[in-house]
């Protein structure tokens, strides 16, 4: 029986330990993960928020002052207060408490207990659903994208001992699961809407599935009652929704991600790649050892992209979906978008990596490559998305 007692509030918040501790977890089959110590997750723009308590404690310390000394500062404080990791240099992100061996100093010399809980918490999220919490991992971590270490599982004491002392954990509101646009639906016609989109990706592939959310979340905004699950019912499985315009709005948004990650992104080298892309002329990409029109590179990222990175592609999904990521820090619609682009900048940069090291073959190392490019910028904590989906919804709308 689903219960609503747990739900009173929407977003991401801090657990509280005794509610937290009882309530059941959810954890996804096949996934692992146990730490490598890679330093990955300290090395990223992503906004990672510090208590005051560890502030106060870490700045006393001679650790703290050393670090302040060395860059200028270790932590920041924003207008309301809050406080996060500094960054010296944001072209080159890394936390000052990172050391030359990739380990962590509030870790060595203070003890793990002392770190910052979102320190702590890393890879993992956790969603608190009517039906409990989903236990999922970023695939920014090295760990989680190798699939290294233990079942997820094996750590439910652990994130339970975290949970109790506050760790974050994203609450979804049983009666206001937001759309998009204003528009809100439950969540059981939510979770009747996720399982049809899994069952839909398992027979016609994500691409497909993807844009036809993205065409019945659109049609659901514009209704007075968002009832997503019927949707589902308006399109044919072999059919590209809406004359193919959804696909045509995702082929041009991927060539403008790829161009975004480029060495140089200056105009005197974006122009005339836009114009060799628009004439379908041969495009001049010399960081990957590529010269060709943009369909040829397509068709060597088709043979270079096999079926065994596909499998892990689909993992990546899986994991998506079951952490509930197309309903944390943003809209249904909004995420939705970033499954759909996601998987395409994936393949295509990891054709890119193969082709650079000169390989007919993409390899796992070339993947995880790429992955990794795609969930900094693009990911659940990325900064691209707020800055792009508005122009995708605008769109959208246009055409729907």
């Amino acid at each position: 029986m689903r219960s609503k007692k747990h739900l009173k509030t929407q977003g991401t918040r801090r657990s509280n330990g005794n509610l937290q501790v009882m309530i059941k977890l959810h954890f996804p089959e096949g996934q692992n993960y146990d730490c490598v110590m890679c330093g990955v997750g300290c090395e990223s723009l992503w906004t990672i928020p510090v208590e005051p308590a560890v502030v106060e404690k870490i700045e006393a310390h001679p650790l703290g002052i050393r670090v302040i000394n060395e860059n200028g500062a270790a932590f920041t404080k924003d207008e309301a207060g809050n406080y996060a990791i500094y960054y010296k240099d944001p072209a080159d992100p890394r936390c000052g408490f990172l050391q030359e061996d990739k380990l962590c100093s509030i870790h060595a010399e203070l003890g793990m207990e002392e770190k910052p809980l979102t320190c702590q918490q890393f890879p993992f999220h956790l969603t608190e659903t009517p039906d409990g919490v989903f236990v999922g991992v970023s695939y920014m971590c090295t760990a989680a994208r190798q699939n290294s270490g233990r079942p997820l599982s094996a750590h439910e004491d652990w994130l339970r001992e975290r949970m109790a002392k506050g760790i974050r954990v994203t609450s979804i509101e049983a009666d206001k699961v937001p759309v998009g646009e204003g528009r809100h639906t439950t969540w059981e016609d939510y979770a009747a809407f996720e399982e049809e989109f899994n069952r839909r990706r398992a027979e016609q592939g994500l691409e497909l599935t993807a844009q036809q959310a993205l065409v019945l979340t659109a049609q659901a905004i514009q209704q007075k009652n968002v009832q997503l699950a019927l949707s589902w019912d308006h399109f044919e499985m072999e059919e590209m929704p809406l004359g193919g315009q959804v696909a045509a709005m995702l082929d041009g948004t991927l060539f403008a991600l790829v161009k975004l990650f480029l060495d140089d992104t200056s105009p005197e080298r974006i122009l005339p790649l836009d114009e060799a892309f628009q004439k379908g002329e041969d495009l001049d990409f010399p960081e990957f050892n590529w010269r060709g029109t943009w369909f040829s590179f397509l068709r060597f990222q088709d043979k270079a992209f096999g079926d065994e990175l596909e499998d892990e592609l689909d993992r990546w999904a899986d994991m998506q979906m079951h952490r509930k990521s197309l309903l944390i820090y943003r809209p249904l619609l909004d995420n939705l978008w970033m499954m759909a682009v996601i998987p395409r900048l994936v393949r295509v940069y990891t054709a890119f990596y193969a082709h650079q090291g000169g390989r007919v073959t993409a390899t796992q190392d070339d993947y995880y490559r790429a992955l990794r490019l795609s969930e900094m910028y693009l990911g659940t904590n990325g900064q691209l998305p707020s800055r792009l989906t508005p122009r995708f919804n605008a769109f959208l709308f246009e055409v729907v």
